[in-house]
């Protein structure tokens, strides 16, 4: 690419990561659920459950910062170029591409997904906010550059597509899980009383 215009610094996950990380929030709620049904005493399950939440919420941390990698998204009026490190991951004319999608990945600060597809290749990734600890204004801008550099360029190319919808659940997925697991302890905790 010639004449690149703009580069943007982001943080992408790796959708390996994703489901890795899907899998160590899911599957252990099952279980502290359950070891929690069998602590009788409120105060020990009430901490039990506090502090094997903590550790899960800990763990998750771990695996997506280990699992996150930093790419530069050069754009100028023709074409975007998505590089990690060195490496050259996507690489596309915007006349090239077929269609896109740009939206919230959970919430607004779960950071966003950006898929595009075009003739030869295709690039969906969760991204993220440079530091971990929150986003700032710069971080801000870069998605908005995004969004509109997408929308001037591709504006009758965005579309929805099975990915996406794929990409949404399991995004809330983690979500519904622990909404199922407060209703079982709930439930839990008035049948406890009951007795």
């Amino acid at each position: 690419m010639q004449n690149l215009n703009k580069t943007l610094t982001v943080r992408k996950v790796d959708w390996k990561i994703f489901l890795i990380n899907l899998v160590t929030v899911c599957i252990p709620l099952y279980f502290i659920v359950l070891l929690g049904s069998e602590i009788h005493d409120s105060t020990i399950q009430t901490f039990f459950i506090i502090a094997s939440l903590s550790v899960l919420g800990l763990i998750n941390f771990m695996i997506v910062k280990k699992g996150s990698k930093i790419v530069k998204i050069f754009i100028d009026d023709s074409a975007i170029e998505i590089k990690e490190n060195d490496k050259i991951i996507y690489s596309a004319k915007y006349s090239d591409i077929t269609n896109y999608n740009v939206y919230n990945f959970i919430n607004k600060r779960g950071g966003y997904v950006v898929r595009l597809k075009d003739k030869k290749s295709s690039f969906c990734s969760l991204l993220t906010w440079n530091s971990f600890s929150k986003a700032n204004e710069t971080d801000y801008q870069y998605k908005e550059e995004i969004i509109n550099t997408l929308q001037i360029n591709l504006s009758n190319k965005k579309k929805t597509t099975f990915t996406d919808y794929a990409v949404k659940l399991f995004s809330a997925l983690p979500y519904i899980m622990l909404v199922i697991a407060v209703v079982m302890l709930i439930g839990i905790l008035i049948y406890l009383s009951s007795i």
